[in-house]
């Protein structure tokens, strides 16, 4: 490039060299900004709005890696979430979801998913195709049950399910391997599954006011495990020494 304008240079006069710099400028100019329109905006962020609203965004921003919607009213996705194949993040929280679609399983590139304060009463098996997802929360909800496939999360370090309607944890719950922080209190668990006390990278656990008389397994293979959060009705396992995590705090939650 400087070549060529040094060339231009020796055989134009002043006048017509600036005009023609001048050219070349807004031409990369518009270049630029014909890119940045291609592209779209990185983050999306939609308040008090509503679903065509979103899916004409979508649609614009096809390379978006964070998408926020806060108190929209939404009462579901649509489809066309599918099309962010990109996208890294997605807050959804404060509305009113009661369905997400299948669809959402398309976009493997999500490492966090907020989806609290919603009316959800389960999540599409297709959320186990979400391989690099590191946080998933899904407080203050309705569900009843979680998809066995959420098991497949490999990467989950970070899984909140407070205030929910859950009776029972997925059978395969200990193939979490990477989680540190996992919240299930104030459910309506049944049982705790016994294979829980093989999640070894726990870090804190909370159980507090998740059913009465909660039993909690043997943990002790948990060396990890820093906090537990229990209920005065919460009991352990005869065959859970508790001293033998000693950077094991038990806090009793009113």
């Amino acid at each position: 490039m400087f070549k060529i304008i040094a060339y231009l240079c020796r055989t134009f006069n002043t006048i017509t060299m600036k005009k023609l710099i001048g050219i070349i400028f807004v031409m990369a100019l518009m270049l630029v900004s014909i890119n940045v329109h291609a592209q779209g905006k990185k983050k999306i962020k939609i308040s008090n709005s509503n679903a065509k609203e979103l899916v004409k965004k979508i649609k614009e921003n096809p390379n978006a890696e964070t998408l926020y919607l806060f108190r929209n009213r939404l009462d579901s996705l649509p489809e066309e979430i599918g099309e962010l194949k990109k996208l890294k993040k997605l807050v959804v929280s404060s509305n009113r979801l009661v369905y997400i679609p299948n669809t959402i399983g398309e976009l493997t590139n999500l490492e966090e998913i907020s989806l609290k304060n919603n009316n959800l009463k389960s999540l599409p098996e297709e959320i186990g195709n979400l391989k690099k997802l590191n946080r998933l929360e899904l407080d203050h909800n309705e569900l009843e049950s979680l998809p066995e496939s959420i098991c497949l999360l490999e990467n989950l370090e970070y899984l909140s399910l407070n205030d929910n309607h859950l009776a029972y944890l997925p059978r395969y719950i200990h193939k979490l391997q990477n989680l540190r922080f996992f919240y299930i209190g104030r459910n309506r668990l049944l049982e705790l599954p016994v294979s829980l006390g093989r999640m070894t990278s726990l870090v804190e656990l909370n159980v507090a006011g998740s059913g009465r008389m909660l039993v909690v397994p043997d943990m002790q293979e948990c060396r990890s495990l820093e906090r537990l959060y229990i209920d005065r009705t919460t009991m352990f396992d005869v065959s859970f020494n508790v001293r033998s995590l000693p950077r094991l705090e038990i806090i009793v939650v009113e």
